[in-house]
């Protein structure tokens, strides 16, 4: 978008703008925040713990992002920067095609949330493939989280 805006937007121009929205809004709670994301679905989520970091909150923050492989992997520096700014954040991520040594939190193939600490009373945020989402929130249902917690927005070509 931007890269339009600049090619196209001249001074003088009028442009309308609107707040942001979509399916997936964070509620303003003190309870822990599971962001769950596939892809360039980590796009809407990046906002959050930036967000979180900017209002000084003590929140506990988890990012689960699965990618195809690490030279996919938009905003990570965004992201991991804003994680290790606040109170517990912590990422756990996932490469489809995993490259050379994986880090202590990185993992190979499809996410799999089976194995993954989650924190007690968290609420739920997933965005990314359609498919991805399916299994995600199947997978947070299984393990006993209540859909209510759960909250999704399509991000890719199957909306």
């Amino acid at each position: 978008m931007s890269n339009l805006l600049h090619d196209t937007v001249k001074v003088g121009d009028r442009v309308q703008l609107a707040a942001l929205f979509g399916d997936a809004v964070l509620n303003y709670s003190n309870r822990p925040l599971v962001l769950a994301s596939a892809g360039i679905g980590l796009t809407p989520m990046e906002g959050m713990p930036s967000h979180k970091v900017k209002s000084h909150t003590h929140r506990k923050v988890q990012l689960l992002h699965a990618d195809g492989d690490s030279g996919s992997y938009a905003l990570r520096r965004q992201v991991e920067d804003s994680l290790a700014q606040l109170n517990e954040g912590k990422p756990d991520v996932w490469f489809e095609r995993a490259e050379g040594n994986l880090e202590r939190n990185e993992n190979s193939g499809y996410m799999n949330i089976d194995n993954v600490d989650l924190p007690e009373d968290a609420e739920y945020y997933l965005c990314g493939p359609l498919a991805f989402m399916k299994l995600v929130r199947s997978a947070l249902i299984a393990r006993g989280i209540p859909a209510k917690d759960i909250q999704y927005e399509v991000f890719g070509p199957d909306l």
